[in-house]
């Protein structure tokens, strides 16, 4: 991939005042043209003028970089960053120039840096694209790295794993069978995703369920062949007392209350309850014991 490619892919131009001043404009149509000299020279002249223009050094820096003036491309990418502008992105900056420079030990140390504040997993597709970082990648520092920065790795995220296998669904009592459901992990551990198939046939259904950081909770939509999208309300909620108790909308009725928790080794409870007076009284509308299909095998990630 061209390094403009992956800039322009990257580096989306601010709509602040300052970015869209003509002369700011004009500098970002060459540096889109990859005419980095000219873009270079423009870029530095905003810098004087306005100082604080982040978009500006970060530019600067990227423009630098590519003529292969490395002194002045870390200088500028180094003001982007004490001005705190875009943080993760100008630090890989920083230690692509180090490993275009062939300081090796120096950009390992600025990745290893960027891993340690917890803001790895934001920027690994920039590190995994960046063609500096070619030459490091079959070194063990670099295969290290990338597991430093994974993505998905807290332990918040690993809460629902118990519910990942191959399984057979029988119904409370371990006798009759309703179905069978693969439970996979997935997009790097980012994704639990549910395959749902019914013991009698013609009834299938998946469900996407995720940890949200934005709100620290779990959410999950469920979509069957019925093609009713309303027929399962979306679900969010958490861990609490080892049991995955997830709710829909609590401003709505009926309100759905679903949870899921081992009972015992190779072996879940699914069940689902529903309130029609504001989560007064509860009924169980569906009942379940997981059983895995074999508790030998570990579900690895895809």
């Amino acid at each position: 991939m061209k390094i403009a490619a992956v800039m322009l892919a990257l580096v989306v131009v601010m709509r602040t005042g300052a970015q869209d001043m003509p002369a700011m404009k004009a500098a970002n149509d060459l540096f889109a043209r990859s005419d980095w000299a000219k873009a270079a020279q423009a870029y530095a002249e905003i810098t004087v003028k306005d100082p604080g223009n982040g978009l500006a050094w970060q530019n600067l820096g990227e423009s630098n970089l590519q003529l292969k003036k490395y002194g002045p491309a870390a200088e500028a990418f180094r003001h982007a960053e004490q001005l705190k502008f875009r943080l993760p992105i100008n630090r890989v900056n920083l230690a692509r120039v180090a490993a275009a420079r062939g300081d090796r030990a120096a950009a390992f140390a600025q990745l290893h840096e960027i891993a340690a504040t917890g803001q790895g997993n934001r920027v690994r597709p920039y590190i995994l694209t960046s063609p500096e970082f070619v030459p490091l990648q079959q070194s063990p520092q670099y295969k290290q790295l990338l597991q430093e920065i994974a993505p998905c790795r807290a332990a918040e995220y690993r809460q629902f794993d118990f519910w990942v296998g191959d399984w057979e669904v029988r119904d409370p009592s371990g006798s009759k069978v309703l179905g069978a459901n693969r439970v996979t992990l997935e997009q790097d551990g980012c994704l639990i995703i549910e395959h749902w198939t019914s013991a009698r046939g013609g009834q299938t259904g998946t469900s996407f369920n995720y940890y949200d950081i934005r709100d620290s909770k779990w959410r999950q939509l469920y979509l069957d062949n019925s093609g009713n999208a309303g027929a399962f309300p979306a679900m969010s909620g958490s861990l609490k007392d080892n049991r995955m108790v997830l709710l829909s909308d609590e401003m709505a009725s009926p309100v759905f209350r679903w949870t899921w928790y081992v009972i015992s080794p190779g072996r879940v409870r699914q069940m689902a309850e529903r309130s029609d007076d504001g989560e007064k009284t509860w009924r169980v509308t569906w009942d379940s014991v997981y059983v895995k299909k074999n508790p030998t095998k570990k579900n690895a990630a895809n």
